[in-house]
């Protein structure tokens, strides 16, 4: 692609952006304000070797947590006790999903109402806002706050795009928890954000076997073993190889954008995993 029709491109990304906030973005996000240092923990297999060798720097007092996902299904979630809690795919709060969502998304939301005793600040989608399904968890815990943010993807010229992220309109494309997770500490005002168990390491084991049927390791820190299943599409459709190494790539390319806006917010980002394939940030060993 020449230089002209590179700036074309970008300039059309920028004006679909911007039709994008307007119709789906809302404009009354406030996020908590914070400062100093936070721990975001990612559920990969490696978490497990942070935990047991090095559980004293996660659970500092001189820093935060955030815990994503299927964490609090975990015995670990009880003894972390994360001030942030982050859930991101849509299917935690669409009214149809999979029957294996179904069951996923109940044990998440009845364990975050059973184990959580402490003051904790769940960060959900805006679209979570009008899932009667969600509303049902809201309206029988009490030691959880709920905080919304858009998901809106922004794309475009740089500035324009830093604009929206800077303002809660807007966000690198979504497609792993981790980027709207850091996304979201740095616009609480992190100054210094770690990461641990960011293994991102799904590309080692896809698989395609005789009948054209693609599986991933979806293995997590809490599971025993390996979890080789199928990617699944909002719809239920599985996900095809070349849909699953297009979400790798747009989650990857993610984090470089994160890391561009990090420098300007004067903020660091460094990956402590004790594997990661995460290439954007400063990689380093917990001492």
């Amino acid at each position: 692609m020449d230089r002209a029709a590179q700036i074309f491109q970008i300039f059309l990304d920028s004006i679909i952006t911007l039709i994008r906030v307007v119709i789906l973005s809302k404009f009354d996000i406030t996020l908590p304000e914070e400062k100093g240092s936070i721990v975001i923990l990612g559920n990969g297999p490696s978490l497990k070797n942070t935990l047991n060798e090095n559980l004293d720097f996660i659970k500092s007092p001189d820093k935060k947590r955030m815990a994503v996902n299927m964490f609090c299904n975990s015995e670990t979630y009880s003894e972390i006790k994360p001030e942030y809690y982050i859930l991101n795919a849509p299917e935690f709060f669409r009214n149809v999903v999979t029957e294996m969502w179904e069951e996923m998304r109940w044990k998440v939301f009845q364990n975050l109402k059973d184990k959580t005793n402490w003051d904790m600040i769940l960060l959900v989608p805006a679209i979570a806002s009008k899932s009667e399904y969600f509303k049902k968890f809201m309206d029988v815990q009490t030691r959880i706050k709920i905080v919304y943010y858009n998901t809106t993807p922004a794309e475009g010229f740089t500035s324009f795009i830093q604009f929206l992220f800077k303002r809660n309109l807007g966000m690198p494309r979504p497609h792993n928890v981790l980027v709207p997770a850091i996304f979201l500490s740095l616009n609480m005002g992190f100054k210094e954000i770690y990461l641990v168990g960011a293994d991102h390491s799904w590309h080692e084991d896809i698989k395609v076997d005789e009948t054209n049927k693609t599986t991933v390791n979806h293995e997590h820190f809490y599971d025993a073993g390996k979890v080789t299943m199928p990617m699944y599409k909002l719809d239920g459709e599985e996900y095809r190889i070349h849909d699953i190494f297009r979400k790798l790539h747009l989650a990857f390319k993610g984090y470089f954008i994160i890391k561009d806006y990090a420098e300007k917010l004067d903020a660091k980002i460094f990956n402590a995993s004790v594997r990661s394939y995460i290439d954007a940030f400063l990689k380093i060993k917990i001492k």
